[in-house]
């Protein structure tokens, strides 16, 4: 029975060492090369859009998985920062402070959120409701390099996505097709934001890439 629970708790110490040898890698080219490594806290929703789940969750995890798919850039786990603190403010000295494990940080602001009619200016005699529809999308972008002795921002701007919605889609019940259910992703919505992500992501990941060469 004891040799049994050795063998087992050094089973145990294995894999752990294992986990953490390949976490550790993916930190690391095949060449030897480090990848930058970024932190990205959850996306700062200041919109009021009414939806079963969380915005800022579901964009936030799918920049994450998108930039750390990407295989050049290295996303840490990291904790929100301090509610007190203003991203996208003047004072970038905290940040610092907040981040220090950290190479770059990536900090997003969904702004806009809406749906509006797509014929929104002109005479229809249909309900609203049942007009084809625009969800219209903006997230402010800062991407800040903490490498030196201040933080520096390299990247900064306002990253728009407006997606059509014919009305033979309209309306979808996101109470039965949530985000996280297998349907979600070819849902109006589910496809508007992957490419607000991805645009997103491609940002961020050309911007971080950059100031890593120089």
């Amino acid at each position: 029975m004891r040799s049994l629970i050795t063998l087992f708790a050094a089973s145990l110490l294995a894999n752990g060492c294992c986990s953490k040898c390949n976490n550790e890698m993916t930190r690391y080219h095949e060449d030897g090369r480090a990848k930058p490594i970024v932190a990205i806290p959850s996306l700062v929703d200041t919109t009021s859009f009414d939806l079963p789940w969380s915005l800022s969750e579901e964009i936030t995890s799918q920049v994450v998985k998108s930039v750390a798919q990407g295989g050049a850039i290295f996303v840490q786990a990291t904790d929100e920062f301090s509610p007190n603190e203003n991203p996208f403010s003047q004072d970038l000295s905290w940040i610092k402070r907040e981040f220090y494990n950290q190479e770059f940080a990536v900090f997003m602001e969904l702004v806009e959120h809406e749906l509006v009619p797509a014929s929104k200016g002109k005479k229809n005699p249909l309900p609203q409701q049942e007009l084809s529809t625009n969800l219209n999308m903006a997230v402010r972008l800062r991407v800040i390099d903490l490498r030196g002795a201040s933080p520096k921002i390299v990247l900064q701007e306002m990253v728009r996505e407006s997606y059509f919605i014919p009305r033979s889609l309209l309306p979808t019940d996101y109470n039965n097709v949530s985000w996280g259910s297998e349907n979600y992703r070819n849902t109006p919505m589910g496809i508007a934001h992957n490419q607000l992500v991805q645009q997103i992501a491609s940002r961020v990941s050309d911007y971080i890439l950059l100031a890593k060469s120089r």
